[in-house]
C-alpha cells in the first residue's frame, strides 16, 4: 500500500449549517436540485482560486490549495456567493436558502495517488469547519502565518477541537457582502512605460494589478499560478512581435476558462476579433491602444470581460 508523498498544503472544508432542517423543508427533487447547485458553485470558486476539490462530503466539500492566501480568499468568496445568492459566475441567481461554515488549516499532508490527502491539517481543518458558525471562515494559526500579508483577520483565541489533544489558536477571516473583492488583472506589454501607465490607470479605478510582464511565456506562467480575473495582453510581443498576444489569449481562454482576456492593438483588424470570439464566445475583449486614454471606457471593458461579457471596441466584425 502506497503511503503517499509528504507535501505542504492548505486544506479547506465547507459544510451547510443546519442542513437537515434546510433540506427537510423541501421536497426530494427540490432538495437535490439545491444541493447540486450549491456544490457546483463551491467547485467553481475552488477552481477559480487555483484549488482542487478532493471530494464532496454530503452537503460540503474538501479542497486542497498549494498556498494559504488563495484558500482564505476562496473561503471568503464562498461565503459571499452564498450570502448574495449566487449560484455561479455567469450571473445566475437563486434564493439564498443556505448558510455555510468554512474551516482552513495548513501543514504537511500525505497526498495519495488518487488525489486524497491525509494528515493533521486535514483533521484540523475539518474540526475548525465544525466549530465555525454560520457565514464564518475559521483558520488555524499556521494558515495565518503562511498567508503572510493577508490582514483581514481577527484572533478568536485558543479553542479545543474534537479529537485533537492540544488547543488550537484560531483566527476568523473578516469579510463583508458589501465589500466585493476588486477585479484582479495581469498586464502583459513589452513597452515598460506603456505598461506602467496602464497599471496606474487601472489601480486608480480600483482594479488590482497582480503582476506585470513583458512576454507571453511569463504571462502564461503567471496566469496559471495567480489565476487573475483578466489578462490584459498587447497583441505584439517578443520574440517575433507578430501575434504572440492573440496566441497567448486564445490559450488562456482554453486552458483557464475562469480568466478573461482583453487584447490591446494599435490597428483595427477584424480578423483578430473573430479569432478571439472563435476561441471563446464570452470573457474576451479587443481594444485599440489609443482608447486606453478614455479611462472610463477602458476600465469598463476590463470589468465587462471579467464578468463574462464581450468588449470589442473599434473593430468591425462584419
Amino acid at each position: 500500500m502506497m503511503v503517499g508523498r509528504l507535501r505542504t498544503r492548505t486544506i479547506l472544508f465547507t459544510d451547510i449549517v443546519a442542513s437537515t432542517e434546510t433540506f427537510h423543508a423541501l421536497d426530494e427533487r427540490s432538495a437535490e436540485q439545491l444541493r447540486e447547485a450549491h456544490l457546483a458553485a463551491l467547485n467553481e470558486q475552488v477552481e477559480h482560486h487555483g484549488g482542487r476539490t478532493v471530494k464532496t462530503l454530503g452537503d460540503g466539500l474538501m479542497a486542497v490549495f498549494d498556498a494559504a492566501k488563495p484558500a482564505i480568499e476562496c473561503g471568503i468568496d464562498l461565503q459571499r456567493d452564498v450570502r448574495l445568492g449566487r449560484a455561479g459566475s455567469r450571473g445566475r441567481r437563486r434564493e439564498a436558502a443556505v448558510q455555510i461554515r468554512v474551516g482552513i488549516s495548513t501543514g504537511d499532508v500525505r497526498e495519495r495517488v488518487n488525489g486524497d490527502c491525509h494528515g493533521g491539517p486535514v483533521v484540523e481543518a475539518s474540526r475548525l469547519c465544525a466549530r465555525a458558525g454560520a457565514q464564518q471562515v475559521l483558520l488555524a494559526d499556521a494558515t495565518r502565518l503562511a498567508a503572510r500579508d493577508f490582514r483581514h483577520l481577527r484572533e478568536v483565541g485558543q479553542i479545543a477541537l474534537k479529537g485533537l489533544g492540544e488547543t488550537t489558536l484560531a483566527w476568523e477571516a473578516q469579510w463583508s457582502a458589501d465589500e466585493a473583492r476588486p477585479t484582479r488583472v495581469i498586464l502583459a506589454d513589452d513597452a515598460v512605460l506603456v505598461r506602467q501607465g496602464i497599471a496606474e490607470v487601472l489601480e486608480t479605478d480600483g482594479i488590482e494589478v497582480m503582476a506585470q510582464v513583458d512576454n507571453a511565456d511569463d504571462l502564461l506562467r503567471l496566469v496559471a499560478e495567480l489565476r487573475p480575473d483578466v489578462a490584459i495582453v498587447d497583441i505584439r510581443m517578443p520574440p517575433t512581435f507578430t501575434l504572440e498576444g492573440i496566441v497567448a489569449a486564445t490559450r488562456i481562454r482554453t486552458e483557464h476558462p475562469n480568466t478573461a482576456v482583453l487584447v490591446l492593438s494599435q490597428d483595427a483588424q477584424p480578423v483578430h476579433a473573430r479569432r478571439l470570439q472563435e476561441a471563446s464566445p464570452i470573457g474576451v475583449g479587443l481594444m485599440l491602444k489609443e482608447r486606453v486614454s478614455d479611462i472610463a471606457e477602458f476600465t469598463r471593458a476590463v470589468r465587462t470581460v471579467a464578468a463574462g461579457g464581450v468588449a470589442i471596441a473599434g473593430h468591425a466584425l462584419a
